[in-house]
């Protein structure tokens, strides 16, 4: 239960209105984000575990810091710690008054102070949401320690079921970024997706390094990337990074809608010896007839296209034999995404797809034994 400090304002309704603190983090290292009440005359913080608050880090003192409060305000005090408190990035050498909000650090823990404030018989709760703004504090930690990490999901051929590429997928293990979507959410806020997806594909190159030379390695780029300078410069410092490694840079469908600046990335790839793909083709408008106007090397096929198009009506499977029709007399090869199953992948074998991706042939994992990849992993 939250103990409420200090005293009770009166609201313009005549009402009492309490508060209560808390401070939200993690309390062990690669844990879930918790919300930890600050209650009685004394909270204290540190590894020893009588202290109101029990940190699980060796960084952190036996009795690392207390909050007290002081004219219904909490104030911070460190307690002669070895590695030291922070608030906002600052190390504190004396009493500091915490604000809701403010960022507390001890050692290497870090934590937000939030506010609640409970008004009279309603019972409303005012509450800070503080676990977003937490985690967008980290996120600098994450993109500048590359405190992620690459897994690579096989491509096969149609013909032979030979292992011939690897797509590189972001993954992140720190609370609040489980998932690639959490992760480029945070980074949208703060307008660093774009560097992001750069340091992903860079981690990607780096990781792969020598190994399996001949595999083709997809690399993705962030919907919002503009196609420019900024985008061309990076790529040609992976270029230097991956030798003479073949490189696939894969761009969203939705983001081919201005050829001129299409041609222009393309002509600009070709300089590079790197290859065009538009991922995720008829997830949205299908637009192929315009798409091919700046041809990709390859075309990949949404997996709402080809998901179980072995239980699909006729009018459907001739509608994406279509498609990979147009696609081969221009050249491109067709990639089929999201198979799960044999059945998917003997029909759409049938309709004309050059390559393989999805489940059933290998789950994105992190890239450890080369073997792995020289085949199929059916499951």
């Amino acid at each position: 239960m939250t103990v409420v400090f200090g005293g009770t304002p009166q609201t313009d309704a005549g009402s009492e209105a309490t508060r209560s603190w808390y401070l939200e983090g993690c309390a062990r290292p690669a844990s879930l984000v918790d919300r930890f009440p600050v209650s009685g005359e004394k909270f204290t913080v540190g590894r020893d575990k009588s202290c109101s608050l029990t940190l699980d880090s060796q960084n952190v003192s036996r009795c690392h810091a207390e909050i007290r409060m002081v004219d219904d305000m909490p104030m911070l005090f460190d307690l002669c710690s070895t590695n030291g408190t922070f608030v906002n990035g600052a190390r504190i050498a004396t009493s500091t008054r915490l604000d809701p909000g403010d960022k507390v650090q001890f050692a290497d823990m870090e934590f937000q102070l939030g506010e609640e404030q409970s008004q009279g018989i309603m019972n409303t709760m005012v509450a800070s949401s503080l676990e977003q703004g937490w985690l967008i504090s980290r996120l600098h930690e994450v993109i500048d320690g590359r405190r992620f990490e690459m897994h690579y999901q096989p491509i096969l051929t149609t013909d032979g079921l030979r292992t011939v590429g690897l797509e590189s997928l972001v993954r992140c293990q720190l609370p609040g970024f489980e998932s690639p979507y959490k992760l480029f959410s945070a980074a949208s806020q703060l307008h660093l997706e774009s560097r992001l997806s750069q340091e992903c594909r860079l981690k990607a190159v780096e990781t792969l390094g020598d190994c399996q030379p001949d595999l083709i390695l997809f690399l993705n780029t962030h919907p919002t990337e503009q196609l420019g300078q900024e985008l061309i410069q990076s790529l040609g410092k992976l270029r230097d990074t991956a030798g003479h490694r073949r490189i696939v840079i894969e761009l969203h469908e939705s983001v081919a809608s201005n050829l001129k600046v299409i041609r222009s990335f393309r002509d600009a790839l070709i300089d590079l010896d790197m290859r065009l793909a538009y991922d995720d083709f008829g997830a949205g408008q299908s637009r192929l007839l315009e798409l091919i106007e700046v041809p990709p090397d390859y075309l990949k096929f949404d997996r709402s296209l080809v998901n179980r198009i072995a239980d699909a009506s006729p009018q459907h499977r001739s509608m994406v034999s279509s498609l990979v029709q147009v696609a081969q007399a221009s050249g491109i090869i067709a990639l089929a995404e999201g198979i799960d199953n044999q059945a998917d992948a003997e029909v759409c074998c049938d309709l004309g797809f050059h390559m393989f991706q999805g489940y059933y042939f290998g789950r994105p994992a992190p890239y450890q034994d080369p073997e792995t990849l020289n085949g199929p992993v059916p499951g």
